[in-house]
């Protein structure tokens, strides 16, 4: 079995997967507006400010899309087939989305399920996000 690929941190990300070590879901926040930023960038599509901090957010959102995978479009997840994938719409603001697997491989998710992040062991580090339905917490 081929090792499964990991994340790899890079200057804008690392707070973020920090805050997956520490059991968080971290989010950029302009200092300048307000707003929040979601995949990490320097510089803010509100106000064009670059002065961020990175907060915990209550890591819980709605499905607003999903698909179930059946085919392992590599060998090391031929043994998780079929799992879903779902899109994310965060609680904090309408247009953070994230995109993440569901933990429960034989869950049917559902358009407008409430979710909640949590934090799986992965392989190696960092961990990875997954994603439960709020009922089942």
């Amino acid at each position: 079995m081929k090792e499964k690929p990991l994340p790899v941190p890079d200057r804008d990300s690392a707070p973020f997967w920090e805050g997956v070590r520490a059991g968080e879901l971290r989010l950029q926040r302009c200092n300048g507006c307000g707003s929040y930023r979601w995949p990490a960038r320097a510089i803010c599509n509100h106000c064009h400010s670059f002065d961020t901090d990175w907060l915990a957010v209550s890591a819980r959102g709605t499905v607003t899309s999903w698909v179930r995978t059946h085919q392992a479009f590599m060998r090391a997840f031929q043994d998780e087939i079929p799992y879903a994938v779902i899109q994310v719409q965060l609680d904090e603001q309408d247009d953070i989305q994230m995109i993440g697997r569901l933990a429960d491989p034989g869950l049917e998710p559902t358009i407008g399920m409430r979710v909640r992040a949590d934090f799986a062991p992965a392989d190696g580090d960092p961990p990875l996000v997954v994603w439960h339905p709020i009922e089942q917490l």
